[in-house]
């Protein structure tokens, strides 16, 4: 295998001396560019930290319920289970303002859409970490390499 050298610019030559026949210099060079492409590639970690935001980034998309859109992320779901909590203990059925993830305001939103989305949100989250489970085992086993394979529910 000949030698690799990088120059002061940071562009990669094969030894001249070495790779003086036109079929070889071309060759190496292939491989050469094969090796660059294999190092450039994600490792496993950075494949599994991929893999995870782009889960979170679908749990963000949320659900939607009763053609309004409630946003799945963190602190999203908090602010759910605090406004069931009050209207339950309140007694009420119905909120009369709502504001929804997409910023609209609502007037008499019922309490049960609410509740549909909260539960709504926790089965997809759900559903989403098996596949991030599964597409991770894929990742550490090597037989997934490019997260544009992967598809979630």
């Amino acid at each position: 295998m000949p030698n690799y050298y990088e120059n002061d610019q940071g562009k990669w030559f094969v030894d001249p001396i070495v790779a003086n026949h036109d079929n070889l210099s071309k060759r190496s060079t292939a491989q050469f560019n094969a090796m660059l492409k294999d190092r450039n590639a994600p490792t496993t970690d950075q494949l599994l930290q991929q893999l995870t935001q782009s889960r979170k980034d679908q749990e963000r998309q949320g659900v939607t319920i009763n053609g309004i859109r409630y946003a799945g992320d963190p602190s999203n779901r908090q602010a759910l289970q605090e406004a069931i909590a009050f209207m339950e203990d309140a007694a009420l059925t119905e909120f009369p303002k709502w504001k929804d993830s997409d910023n609209a305001f609502r007037v008499d939103h019922p309490l049960t859409d609410v509740f549909d989305a909260y539960r709504a949100i926790g089965s997809r989250r759900s559903l989403l970490i098996a596949s991030e489970g599964q597409y991770a085992a894929h990742i550490i086993a090597g037989t997934l390499t490019d997260l544009t394979e992967v598809t979630w529910p």
